[in-house]
C-alpha cells in the first residue's frame, strides 16, 4: 500500500496497544516503526527488474519483523532498566504492539496485487510465488480514511478522547481500536467483492464460449467498485475482463492481442536473459507478456507485468533484449525500462485520463469504450 496507509496503520495500531501509556508519543513511534519495512527501497540493485522483485522480499518477512519486534522491545527494556527509568508496561506489552505495528504492514501489503514474500526466506527456495491477494488497490482512500482520523485524534487528543467519561469512547485507545475493526471490514468487504467480481468475469468468459485455463483477478482503481480480471485460455492467448460491480450487465472483454506471440518471444530469449525472465515469472505469478518494440535504430525485445496496467500501458515493463535489424539474432542486454508502446503510431492516453475513464465506468453503468476492442455479452 502506498506510504500514508502504512503511516496511519502503524500509527493506530500502537495507540491501540499503548496510547493509554505513551499518549501521543504512541501515534508517532507507531507511524515511524510502521514506515520501517519500505527502507529497502534505499537498496540499489544493478537492473530494474531486481529493483522491483527485491521489493517487499526480506524487509517484509513475518519471520524477520517478528524478531525485530521482539529483539526492540527487549533492548528498549533493558535500556529503561538501566537508566533506571522503568516503563509503565510489561515488555511483554511492547513486543506485542512492536511486532503488531512491523507485521500488519506486510500484511496489508499482501493484499494488493504487487506481490509481498511473507515467507522470506522460505519463499525463494520452495519457489513460492509472493502474496498476492490482490483485494485493495495499491491507494484506497476508504481504507485510509478511518486509520487517518484516529492518527489526527490521538495526535489532537492525547490520552482521552473526552467525548465521554466512561465507555466505548472514553479513550484515544479505544477509539484507534474502533477505527482497525472498521478498516479490517472494509478489507473483508474487498474479499467478498473480489470473488463476486471474478464470478461475473466468469460468467463472460462463459457467454462468450471462452474456457479459460487460469484467472486473475484484482481491482485497478482506488475503490473496490471497479474490477479487472486476466485470462489465459487453452490458446495461451491473453483476455481482459473489466466491470463494476454496481453495473447488472455481465462485465465487457477483450484480448490483449499485442501478445497473441508471446510464448514464440519468450522461446526466442537469449539464454543470459533468461533468468531475468524467469525471476520476474515467479515474481508475477506467471501473469507475464512478452513483445517486440520497433524504434528507428533496433528492435527490443520486451516483457510486460500484465497485472498492473492502464488501458495498453504496464505499470512495469523492461528491455531483455536487443538487435539492429529483423534479421539479426537477439543479442542479451542488462534489463531496463521499457518505453510505453504505441497502437496505430498514435501516443496512448495517458495514466491520469485512463484513470478517469474507469471512474466514468464505475459511475455510468452503460459507459463502453469500444474504441479499444471492447465486446460485451449478453445476460
Amino acid at each position: 500500500m502506498d506510504s500514508l496507509s502504512q503511516i496511519v496503520l502503524g500509527a493506530s495500531v500502537q495507540g491501540a496497544l499503548l496510547g493509554k501509556y505513551q499518549g501521543r508519543k504512541a501515534y508517532l513511534y507507531g507511524a515511524i516503526l510502521g514506515t520501517l519495512p519500505d527502507l529497502d527501497v534505499l537498496i540499489s540493485y544493478p537492473d530494474p527488474i531486481s529493483d522491483m522483485t527485491y521489493h517487499r522480499s526480506f524487509s517484509h518477512s513475518l519471520f524477520v519483523l517478528s524478531a525485530v519486534g521482539i529483539a526492540g522491545a527487549w533492548l528498549i527494556s533493558r535500556y529503561h532498566h538501566w537508566r533506571n527509568m522503568p516503563l509503565p508496561y510489561s515488555t511483554r506489552r511492547l513486543a506485542l504492539a512492536m511486532t503488531l505495528v512491523l507485521t500488519t504492514h506486510p500484511i496489508l501489503d499482501s493484499f494488493t496485487v504487487y506481490g509481498t514474500q511473507l515467507f522470506w526466506p522460505l519463499q525463494d527456495p520452495l519457489q513460492m510465488t509472493p502474496i498476492s491477494i490482490a483485494s485493495v488497490f495499491i491507494i484506497d482512500p476508504l481504507y485510509t480514511l478511518p486509520l487517518l482520523i484516529a492518527l489526527i485524534v490521538g495526535l489532537v487528543k492525547g490520552r482521552r478522547l473526552g467525548i465521554f467519561h466512561k465507555g466505548l469512547l472514553a479513550r484515544c485507545q479505544r477509539f484507534a481500536v474502533w477505527m482497525l475493526i472498521v478498516s479490517s471490514g472494509y478489507l473483508l468487504t474487498s474479499l467478498g467483492l473480489k470473488q463476486y467480481a471474478q464470478a461475473q468475469a466468469e460468467r463472460t468468459l462463459a457467454a462468450a464460449n471462452i474456457t479459460p485455463a487460469r484467472l486473475k483477478t484484482m481491482p485497478v482503481l482506488p475503490t473496490i467498485l471497479m474490477w479487472r480480471t486476466l485470462a489465459e485460455d487453452k490458446q495461451q492467448r491473453i483476455i481482459e475482463i473489466r466491470g463494476s460491480v454496481l453495473d447488472a450487465r455481465l462485465p465487457e472483454y477483450r484480448y490483449l492481442t499485442q501478445y497473441d506471440q508471446s510464448p514464440q518471444w519468450r522461446d526466442n530469449l537469449p539464454a543470459q536473459s533468461r533468468p531475468y525472465a524467469q525471476r520476474l515469472e515467479w515474481f508475477s505469478g506467471g501473469w507475464t507478456g512478452y513483445r517486440v518494440h520497433t524504434t528507428a535504430e533496433q528492435q527490443q525485445l520486451v516483457v510486460d507485468d500484465l497485472r498492473m496496467m492502464a488501458g495498453d500501458l504496464p505499470f512495469f515493463s523492461f528491455v531483455l533484449a536487443d538487435k539492429a535489424n529483423e534479421r539479426a539474432p537477439w543479442q542479451p542486454i542488462t534489463p531496463i525500462e521499457a518505453p510505453a508502446p504505441t497502437q496505430d503510431n498514435q501516443a496512448q492516453s495517458s495514466r491520469f485520463e485512463l484513470i478517469q475513464q474507469g471512474f466514468k465506468r464505475v459511475f455510468d453503468e452503460k459507459a463502453v469504450d469500444m474504441r479499444e476492442g471492447w465486446e460485451i455479452c449478453n445476460s
